[in-house]
């Protein structure tokens, strides 16, 4: 399942949500921790953004992120001041944290972690600098709200003000978006979404539509919905950009293969899971991939995305309103 490289000198940088981890001390629930494992260690990734550390608080959190960084053969800890060393996560307001893993010889720079939890987020955002052969990029873990589609874009609204700031680093977010894509790409001389389809047409009502669509009715008295984009808008607008739209990614689902999910049980199929990065990584982003084997499948609710990028290629003079100098260059296709 390890994702290839075009270029020895890029980066991969894999997002997960694993599904409850720590949950319990059953034999299922080592079952399924090790299945994480596993999964993490095939996807032979460079930079690692995980969601769903499952702990009463961020002390304990942290602890279950230095053992899946010592069973995955990853590293997860920062120099902090003092010479002690913080471990790269998150702690979130309602027991889901987020945490940053790396390989061996990516280095994060000192005092660079930063941490927003509860106060800020439903779920976290951690951040880190990371050396990554010479040259230093920020990369973070997110985890949206899977409730309330105003504060869900009022959070992301958070977050592209703590990410997308005007002058400010590139930066890679891995995240559970909790959301569907509203990027658009260039296609025939428009712009269009990119997302192919409402993943919620045609189906029928089910009360936990209300977090993820809106809705009005008919003259007769008939619901009808569709996907509410304004939450992934937020991000796009925002300078927070897919990916997988900007590489112009054949859409693969993340999420609906497991029998947790109450959407795939309605035969919902969605990609909510994903990297997003800032304008300065437009032209670095190389390949995206979707791990999807059975492994994968059976291990979470949610499949691991990898996105590749080329340091080197990181262009630390764009801003923002430069994008769509790039609508019309030929760009790497993702595999």
């Amino acid at each position: 399942m390890a994702v290839p490289r075009t270029s020895p000198g890029s980066v991969l940088f894999t997002t997960y949500n694993m599904l409850n981890l720590f949950v319990g001390g059953s034999q299922a629930a080592q079952q399924h921790y090790e299945a994480i494992v596993e999964v993490i260690r095939s996807a032979g990734t460079d930079v690692l953004a995980v969601q769903e550390i499952v702990a009463p608080d961020g002390q304990a959190a942290a602890e279950r992120l230095r053992r899946l960084a010592a069973d995955t053969g990853l590293q997860c800890e920062v120099p902090a001041s003092g010479g002690s060393r913080e471990a790269a996560l998150a702690a979130g307001g309602h027991g889901f944290h987020v945490g940053l893993l790396w390989r061996d010889g990516i280095e994060p720079l000192p005092g660079s972690l930063r941490c927003r939890g509860g106060s800020d987020f439903w779920h976290s955002l951690v951040v880190i600098t990371l050396d990554v052969g010479g040259i230093v990029v920020r990369h973070g873990a997110f985890h949206a709200t899977p409730f309330g589609r105003a504060l869900r874009a009022d959070q992301n609204e958070r977050l592209v003000a703590a990410i997308s700031r005007p002058g400010g680093e590139p930066v890679l977010i891995g995240g559970d978006w909790n959301t569907e894509c509203a990027d658009r790409i260039a296609s025939a001389g428009r712009w269009r979404l990119y997302e192919p389809g409402d993943p919620y047409a045609g189906v029928d009502w089910f009360p936990e539509l209300i977090h993820q669509c809106q809705w009005d009715y008919d003259a007769q008295g008939q619901r009808r919905h569709w996907a509410d984009l304004r939450p992934g808008d937020v991000l796009w607008a925002g300078g927070l950009h897919d990916a997988a739209a900007l590489l112009g990614a054949e859409w693969q689902a993340t999420t609906g293969h497991h029998p947790a999910d109450v959407y795939g049980a309605h035969g919902v199929r969605r990609r909510i899971d994903g990297v997003r990065v800032t304008s300065q990584l437009a032209a670095a982003v190389r390949a995206h991939h979707v791990l999807d084997g059975p492994l994968a499948s059976e291990a979470s609710d949610h499949l691991p995305v990898t996105v590749e990028y080329l340091p080197a290629a990181v262009d630390r003079e764009l801003v923002s309103s430069d994008l769509h100098r790039f609508a019309d260059v030929p760009r790497p296709r993702a595999v």
